[in-house]
């Protein structure tokens, strides 16, 4: 007996919201007080460490390093415990781990190898509080409307770009720069609170349907996993994440130096957080209607245009570009989770999702470290603007050499027959 294989009518927009608010809230929520929340706040923290301590902004940018890194250790680990136990273990464990490490920092009296070896917990310890535990919350509860979902999840960041610059510099002047972290802190236990009340899907392992007779819109083909598009997206993003989180830490202190005041500086920062927050759901949105490398690419061109812009006219820029980096980092994060959605398993996401975040982390960590030690060598932030620029450029060629997953998905759905299930 033979039957043919359709993926199953899509469901309507109001059915998926109307079932998944509440995984959609914790998810918004977890977004923007967790891991990825570090970013936000060190901009601000620079000049007041270099104050007390007398560490160097490259010293200081080691920081995102640490913490990457070791997240980037722990992800694959973190990503199969996803795909084997699902998101409210992993979450339950690690929410209350990563706020205990932030509490640590908020105490903090020592050296600079203690102060790196606490980032670095951050990332080990606060693994599950990463985009990617988030994505899979949000993957497993939308189809049809996953892109718009996995945008309004990162407005989630975006709301945290936009915030926590202005309320770091406001925290800092008022009770010192170790307020920030003892907040920050209490703020990563909000959806810890919520995870109570949110009923996660997850299908166990041994009663998942096989991805070649399943209706999951993405590439039907076994050989897929660790094949042609599993490494194309790494590279792209590894050069995106390191193009796009180059000048975030760093644009802070830049403005400060060309005369801007610190909390001045802080609120054109948050800037980046507009641009997140206007963009990720309208992106999110096309890309449930259109390939969503096309809408991404010129999203990238323009925030390349962006640090051009800040290179050759210099901070009179600061605001349209901090907008521009905003909008193509919501991009950058949106297309990973919604690519690695489409080209790899359902019930291999978590792993191999995690291995592509990974990649995103250590370029995203390398980006800032290497332009502070070229800021403390040169005093000038012009070299890491032409290579933030290029590395976009690059990584926007590359993702669009990607076989077309729509293209995929037509495939499937013409096959004449397949042997049916016993």
């Amino acid at each position: 007996m033979e039957t043919t294989v359709k993926n199953p009518a899509p469901r309507s927009l109001r059915t998926e919201f109307s079932q998944g608010w509440q995984v959609l809230l914790f998810a918004t929520v977890g977004a923007g007080v967790g891991f990825s929340s570090l970013g936000y706040i060190l901009g601000p923290l620079v000049v007041p460490l270099q104050e007390e301590f007398g560490w160097g902004r490259g010293e200081i940018t080691l920081t995102s390093l640490w913490s990457s890194l070791g997240m980037a250790l722990a992800l694959p680990f973190m990503g199969r415990l996803l795909d084997r136990f699902g998101v409210k273990r992993v979450a339950l464990v690690s929410l209350p781990m990563f706020a205990a490490v932030l509490f640590a920092l908020s105490q903090f009296e020592s050296t600079l190898l203690i102060f790196l070896v606490l980032y670095g917990l951050t990332g080990i310890l606060g693994v599950g509080t990463s985009a990617v535990t988030y994505a899979k919350a949000i993957v497993e509860k939308f189809d049809t409307m996953r892109g718009l979902g996995l945008g309004i999840m990162a407005t989630g960041l975006g709301a945290a770009g936009l915030t926590l610059p202005p309320l770091v510099s406001a925290l800092v002047s008022l009770h010192g720069w170790r307020s920030v972290y003892f907040a920050l802190g209490l703020l990563g236990l909000v959806p810890l609170v919520l995870l109570i009340f949110t009923k996660l899907p997850h299908l166990p392992r041994q009663n998942r349907v096989p991805q070649e007779h399943a209706g999951f819109p993405g590439m039907p083909r076994p050989q897929t996993k660790y094949g042609r598009e599993f490494w194309t997206l790494m590279v792209s993003f590894f050069m995106l994440g390191w193009a796009l989180l180059t000048m975030v830490p760093h644009f802070v202190p830049m403005l400060i130096d060309s005369g801007i005041t610190p909390m001045r500086a802080a609120l054109l920062s948050s800037f980046i957080g507009v641009g997140t927050v206007i963009g990720r759901p309208i992106i999110g949105w096309l890309m449930d209607r259109f390939y969503a490398t096309h809408v991404a690419v010129p999203l990238f061109a323009a925030t390349a245009l962006g640090c051009v812009l800040l290179l050759l006219a210099g901070p009179q820029y600061a605001a349209l570009t901090a907008v521009l980096i905003g909008i193509g980092f919501g991009a950058e994060i949106d297309l990973m989770s919604y690519l690695s959605s489409r080209y790899f398993r359902p019930h291999e996401f978590g792993t191999l999702y995690s291995y592509v975040y990974s990649a995103f982390m250590i370029g995203s960590a390398l980006g800032p470290v290497v332009a502070g030690f070229i800021f403390d060598s040169t005093k000038s932030y012009n070299i890491p603007l032409i290579m933030a620029t290029t590395l976009l450029l690059l990584g926007s060629v590359v993702l669009l050499s990607l076989p077309r997953y729509d293209q995929r998905i037509s495939e499937l759905n013409t096959q004449p027959t397949t042997p049916a299930l016993k």
